[in-house]
C-alpha cells in the first residue's frame, strides 16, 4: 500500500498488506511513477491497482513503459486522460464512448458498471441478504457533512413515514456538524421510532435490519443494492447526480433530484407510494440481485491478471 497514512491503517491491514509506505504528497507525474516502478521492483511485480486521483495518463505512460500492468479506479467528475490497461468504475451511468477522446493506448479497457464494484467483505453474509423483514427505513448520506438533508427530511416529511407506521434508523458520521440539531429534533418528538446512530462500526447489521432506505450518493448505493434494500436518491453533491440517474435507469432505486433542487412533491409522492405499497419494494428488491454481486474484485483480478 503506497499513498495513505499511517493513521487509516487498520488491524487487518497487517495481515493484508506486506508493507504501508505513507506518501501523501504527490510531486510530480514522473517522480511518482519512478517511486511506484522502485516499490514495484524490490517486490519483482508488474501489476499495480491506482486509486489516487492524482494520477494521471503521464504518470500512467510512465509505467507502461516499463510494462507495468495497470487496473485505475477512476473519479468521473474529474476530467483525464486514460493510459491504464483496464479502467474501473462502478457507476451505471458511465459509459466507454464518454471518453473515446481521452485515451492514450487503444488497448486501454473499461470495466465499468455494478458488475464491477467492489464491496466491503463484511456484507458478504446470505444472513444479513435475507434479513428485512421490519419496516424500518435507512436514512444516511455518507460519511462527512449531510448538508442539511436529513433535518430538512426530518422536518418535512417524517409525517409520512410515521402515518405508514414505519421506523426510522439514521447514520451519520461523527464528523457531522448537524448532529446536535438532528439530535435535538429527534428528542423533540419524543418517538421511539426513529433512532440516530454516530459512526456505528455494525454498519453490514444496521443496514439489513432495513427494508427501504433515503441516500444520497456514493458507496452506499451499493451496499444497499447488494443487500436488496430499494432506495430514494438524493444526491447531495453535483459530482453524485450522474451515478443516481444511472441507478434509476437500472431499476430498483429511484432518483428524486439534487438537494439543493429538491422536488418536495416528487420525493413525497415516491415515498408514500413505496412504504404504503409491500409489493413495490418487493419488486424492486428482486430487480436489484440480478444487478450487483460479490465477484467485481474477482473479475477485475481475472482481467488483470489472465488478460496479459
Amino acid at each position: 500500500m503506497i499513498g495513505p497514512p499511517l493513521s487509516l491503517k487498520d488491524k487487518t491491514d497487517e495481515t493484508n498488506f506486506l508493507e504501508w509506505i505513507p506518501r501523501e504528497s504527490w510531486l510530480s507525474s514522473e517522480s511518482e511513477a519512478d517511486f511506484h516502478l522502485s516499490v514495484l521492483k524490490k517486490y519483482n511485480s508488474k501489476h499495480i491497482i491506482i486509486d489516487d486521483y492524482r494520477s494521471d495518463g503521464e504518470h500512467q505512460k510512465r509505467l507502461r513503459e516499463e510494462n507495468v500492468r495497470i487496473v485505475q479506479q477512476y473519479d468521473a467528475s474529474k476530467k483525464q486522460n486514460f493510459a491504464a490497461n483496464l479502467v474501473v468504475n462502478g457507476s451505471p451511468h458511465e459509459r466507454a464512448e464518454f471518453y473515446k477522446k481521452d485515451v492514450l493506448y487503444n488497448d486501454v479497457e473499461f470495466l465499468l458498471g455494478p458488475k464491477y464494484c467492489i464491496l466491503r467483505p463484511i456484507f458478504f453474509n446470505d444472513e444479513l441478504k435475507e434479513c428485512h423483514k421490519q419496516k424500518r427505513i435507512l436514512m444516511t448520506f455518507g460519511g462527512g457533512s449531510d448538508r442539511g438533508a436529513i433535518l430538512y427530511i426530518l422536518k418535512n416529511f417524517y409525517q409520512i413515514i410515521a402515518d405508514n407506521n414505519w421506523k426510522l434508523t439514521i447514520v451519520v458520521s461523527d464528523k457531522n456538524e448537524n448532529i446536535g440539531d438532528i439530535s435535538n429534533w429527534i428528542n423533540s418528538k419524543g418517538s421511539k421510532d426513529i433512532e440516530l446512530m454516530i459512526s456505528p462500526e455494525n454498519m453490514a447489521e444496521i443496514m439489513s435490519t432495513c427494508s427501504f432506505a433515503i441516500l444520497g450518493g456514493g458507496t452506499t448505493i451499493f451496499e444497499a443494492a447488494y443487500l436488496g434494500i430499494p432506495a430514494l436518491l438524493i444526491p447531495i453533491a453535483d459530482n453524485q447526480i450522474n451515478q443516481c440517474i444511472g441507478w434509476d435507469e437500472l431499476g430498483g432505486m429511484t432518483y428524486v433530484s439534487n438537494f439543493n433542487e429538491l422536488d418536495d412533491a416528487k420525493f413525497a409522492e415516491n415515498l408514500r407510494s413505496f412504504l404504503s405499497e409491500p409489493s413495490l419494494i418487493e419488486s424492486n428488491r428482486q430487480n436489484l440481485k440480478t444487478i450487483i454481486d460479490e465477484h467485481g474484485y474477482e473479475r477485475i483480478l481475472d482481467k488483470l491478471l489472465n488478460d496479459e
